[in-house]
């Protein structure tokens, strides 16, 4: 004689026949289709980390600044000695932050567009920050920074709104 033993769960409920292929819980997830804006905050989350995480390695490695053909002379009147200290920031901060959001999004996590603007508004603020110790022909490529963050920000904020989050 078989006896049938049935652990009750929600599923169960729902489906009183047991299936092979149970629907899989995310709970702390959106939808399955990553929306365009999703998307494109990976793609520039990305291409912002991987410059980030290679610049900042640089100045890890080589403080002194010869490894980007940066010279010491930069750092006169700033608070840094050297630039091991902005190395680990920018490797931090603007390298590893948007890696870790790109995962996040990439893996449907609700805190996607949380993440960019977070990451857009980091890369504001560093990039303002420098702008105010340096000054030189150099801001070109701040600017274009800035305004990098500021389409991740608005990225993260229109997405924000398609979700209703």
């Amino acid at each position: 004689m078989t006896t049938e033993v049935r652990i009750a769960t929600p599923t169960a409920e729902i489906n009183p026949q047991p299936t092979a292929r149970q629907p899989i819980v995310r709970p702390a997830s959106t939808s399955r289709t990553l929306p365009w804006l999703g998307r494109l905050a990976i793609v520039l989350e990305i291409f912002l980390g991987i410059g980030a995480l290679f610049g900042g390695i640089q100045f890890i490695l080589a403080p002194d600044g010869h490894l980007l053909g940066v010279s010491l002379s930069m750092l006169t009147g700033t608070p840094f000695h050297s630039f091991l200290v902005p190395g680990l920031l920018l490797f931090t901060f603007v390298g590893l932050g948007p890696m870790v959001a790109a995962a996040l999004t990439a893996r449907r996590r609700a805190v996607g567009p949380l993440a960019a603007f977070a990451v857009g508004l980091t890369l504001m603020v560093w990039i303002t920050v420098e702008m105010v110790i340096f000054a030189g022909v150099t801001s070109l490529f701040w600017a274009f920074y800035l305004v990098l963050g500021t389409v991740i920000v608005a990225v993260g904020v229109a997405w924000s709104r398609t979700t209703g989050r």
